[in-house]
């Protein structure tokens, strides 16, 4: 049975490698390093049965490997990462998320299962066999040389593979660019990844660690970028559409205008549009975005920011605004729970005085899946400035109101009443989705403004639109090879950064950098490359809060020192960097690994 039970475990591993491989890259399975771990890792999970010969220990440990598998695909097929190490004690979080766990399952997964029930008939046949023919299983002796003689050989090849390349941690570092960034976990194992976060979790601040953060903050260090404005707004309404990407705006499917609303706020002379906004999100999603644009921070290379370094110092911009202002007054709104990615921790961490979550609203216009209903965007937002206008969450004085969408969330599902366009079956059912929410997300936005509008300090307030992250993940390429998505769906992962009721001041304050912006219409328009690091930068130079010591890793768009280019979580360039240095290149992506120590190692509270 022993031999029997290792091909079973062998198979998952390699299969979970190849479903892995299928979404991201097979490059993994030219290294010898795949086949050798995969190996070993299968006689390493062999070895309670080897020495126990008890069948019930077989099963368990394989049911529980398959859970493992598919639990990790699951959540690859969103973050491009295994389940960090800190996230497994999370799992009751998952019943917030619990539709796109079920909507991310894939047919490959079936064969976890599938082979488990394979196995079990293959075993109930052998067993049968031997008490018929009164066959007996093979002795200790041979089991244990069946499995002590491959143990050695392939350990002392695993070892050799690592010594080569300078010691485990070297060898996973080394995949950490744009091309291989995924391909640890099939080379080592899903025990490798889990052993490479105890590692990096393990290390301690050290002052060559603050030395490294300091001569790359010293390199970064710019004047602000829009001094000569002359005007700035005093409040400021961020909206985070949740899974919003640009290219659903000015755009028409089969003659239906997908978000008309925006599209009328985009020609007006007080508004500035950057559609090309690189996400640059990882494990956080949602919370990452809240950290960068909050922050000018970029999210940690393992894990949840919010989860794992919830208590660390962090420079914000309502702490900006609270320096300058004094009296200021910032609030989070937002239809989900206070747990969820930690929210009742981050925020006032982050400056905020109040957190107005999901108990807060009536729950009056529900969408989403069956098994996760929330409060959809036009009912959250309708009740956000119902607050607003009656002074719940407006105080005197500056105000910073952050407002968290969900209606955009995957899968993407609206009830039908709630469906204003309808497109035909030409179109891919997910594209169709994703669509049919943007318009009704549109909509929600659209009334928001109009109402804000009417609020007496909306002369002096800066409303926000950006899409807190992409919302494609895995199906983008499907979807734009697709005949009716080739065109329409952006191939890059693009989120859009509006500006509302911006200072009539800023059009001549632009005119000077004709190459980065298009003033030619009615409205303002950012043309290049930007990342969702450098909202914050820019934020402080639109509110007026440029004397704030820390400007963020990213650059104002208003600066003439951005390069109009950014850099995603696996270090892929996106933007024209013709003419930017090498050093240029290397100095944005080497953000990331500062602010991941700036976060991880509490830099501010050692400075």
């Amino acid at each position: 049975m022993y031999f029997l039970f290792f091909r079973l475990l062998l198979f998952k591993i390699l299969w979970f490698d190849f479903s892995w491989c299928a979404v991201s890259t097979f490059r993994p399975f030219s290294y010898a390093e795949l086949y050798v771990f995969g190996i070993l890792f299968a006689l390493v999970l062999s070895t309670p049965f080897v020495f126990f010969r008890k069948a019930f220990i077989m099963w368990i440990t394989d049911v529980i490997l398959g859970c493992l598998f598919v639990s990790n695909l699951i959540y690859f097929r969103t973050y491009y990462t295994a389940i960090p190490l800190s996230s497994y004690g999370l799992v009751a979080n998952m019943l917030d998320f619990s539709s796109s766990v079920y909507e991310s399952l894939r047919w490959e997964d079936g064969m976890y299962p599938l082979s488990t029930l394979a196995a079990a008939l293959l075993y109930r046949k052998k067993r049968k066999a031997e008490k018929e023919t009164s066959q007996t299983a093979p002795g200790r002796l041979v089991i244990y040389g069946c499995y002590m003689l491959p143990a050695v050989i392939f350990a002392s090849l695993a070892a050799a593979l690592l010594l080569a390349k300078g010691g485990f941690k070297k060898a996973y570092e080394s995949l950490q660019d744009s091309y291989t960034h995924t391909c640890g976990t099939p080379l080592y194992t899903i025990a490798g990844s889990l052993c490479y976060d105890y590692i990096r979790d393990r290390e301690v601040y050290t002052p060559e660690t603050g030395r490294h953060i300091e001569a790359w903050l010293g390199r970064h260090a710019v004047s602000p970028g829009n001094t000569m404005m002359p005007e700035s707004r005093m409040n400021c309404i961020i909206i985070l559409a949740e899974s919003l990407e640009s290219w659903v705006l000015e755009r028409t499917v089969e003659g239906q205008e997908i978000m008309p609303g925006m599209n009328r706020l985009l020609r007006d002379s007080t508004t500035f549009y950057a559609p090309n906004v690189l996400s640059q999100v990882k494990g956080g999603r949602s919370i990452d975005a809240q950290l960068m644009i909050n922050t000018g921070l970029l999210p940690v290379d393992i894990g949840v920011y919010s989860l794992k370094y919830p208590h660390t110092f962090y420079p914000s911009l309502a702490k900006a605004m609270k320096e300058k202002h004094g009296e200021a007054y910032a609030c989070t709104l937002t239809a989900d729970k206070p747990i969820v990615w930690n929210q009742s921790v981050i925020a006032p961490v982050f400056g905020y005085d109040s957190l107005v979550s999901e108990s807060h609203f009536m729950q009056d216009e529900k969408v989403g899946p069956h098994y996760r209903h929330q409060l959809g965007d036009v009912s959250l937002l309708r009740q956000c400035a119902g607050k607003i206008g009656s002074g719940q969450v407006w105080k005197t004085g500056a105000n910073l109101l952050q407002i968290v969408t969900y209606s955009g969330h995957f899968p993407f599902t609206l009830p039908d009443y709630l469906k204003e366009v309808h497109f035909s079956d030409n179109i891919p059912f997910r594209m169709c989705d994703y669509m049919t929410t943007a318009h009704y997300t549109d909509r929600a936005l659209g009334l928001f403004v109009e109402r804000i509008r009417a609020v007496p300090e909306f002369e002096n307030t800066l409303i926000v639109i950006t899409g807190d992250h992409e919302g494609l993940a895995d199906m983008r390429d499907d979807l734009c090879r697709d005949k009716a998505g080739r065109g329409v769906v952006s191939e890059t992962p693009f989120v859009p950064f509006i500006m509302l009721n911006v200072p009539p001041a800023l059009r001549s304050a632009l005119q000077r950098q004709q190459d980065a912006f298009d003033l030619s219409g009615a409205g303002m328009r950012y043309k290049k490359v930007m990342g969702q690091i450098d909202i914050y930068p820019t934020l402080l130079d639109m509110l007026g809060l440029t004397d704030y010591p820390w400007r963020g890793v990213g650059r104002s768009i208003l600066a003439p020192a951005n390069k109009g280019i950014a850099v995603n979580a696996h270090n892929a360039v996106y933007g024209d960097a013709t003419g930017i240095s090498a050093e240029d290149v290397r100095h944005l992506k080497e953000a990331r690994t500062v602010s991941d120590e700036i976060i991880r190692y509490d830099y501010f509270r050692h400075k």
